[in-house]
């Protein structure tokens, strides 16, 4: 079985310079590479936790796929995102939403 546990930051870390007029912080994690293979054969499960607008209103995204490429080189129909309130109260919720998936992919 393949340590699925997610790290998911403080809000405060996640706001990060959006109060003060730059931008909000984005957390990239993964899970499911064994130390001693490395990442060959495996599947790696990537997410991202962040804060977007949706419809006028600030919410946090958290957003995952399988797979070797960056969050930038990987097709938008390949990674799956759920919306949260922009609250402290999501955070274990996000942690939780990404732990299940990344026990259903990793087993």
């Amino acid at each position: 079985m393949t340590d699925t546990e997610i790290f998911v930051p403080r809000l405060e870390w996640l706001i990060g310079g959006l109060r003060i007029g730059s931008e909000a912080n984005r957390y990239y994690g993964s899970c499911g590479t064994d130390p001693l293979k490395g990442i060959t054969e495996q599947q790696i499960f990537n997410y991202s936790v962040y804060i977007d607008v949706a419809n006028d209103e600030e919410v946090i995204k958290a957003s995952w796929y399988v797979g070797l490429n960056s969050f930038n080189n990987t097709d938008e129909k390949d990674i799956t995102t759920n919306v949260f309130p922009l609250s402290e109260d999501s955070l274990p919720e996000i942690k939780k939403w990404l732990e299940s998936e990344a026990k259903n992919i990793l087993g």
